[in-house]
């Protein structure tokens, strides 16, 4: 399943603004806008991993010592 990671920058603005941000300082935005999509390029990379073939991790174990 592939899953496209651009937003546009109107979409990212609607969205800053229905957040609360506060879009007035352009240049600030621009450099969130650009973190934003980064991240997303990232996440769409991990969506679109094949792991079909491996067994989910067990991140709970009762036999582990956590030495309070």
């Amino acid at each position: 399943m592939y899953q496209n990671a651009n937003m546009s920058k109107e979409t990212f603005m609607t969205m800053a603004k229905q957040l609360g941000l506060d879009t007035a300082d352009g240049q600030h935005m621009e450099i969130v806008y650009q973190q934003v999509n980064e991240i997303m390029a990232v996440v769409s990379k991990l969506r679109n991993m094949d792991l079909d073939d491996c067994e989910p991790s067990n991140t709970f174990s009762s036999f582990q010592s956590y030495g309070c």
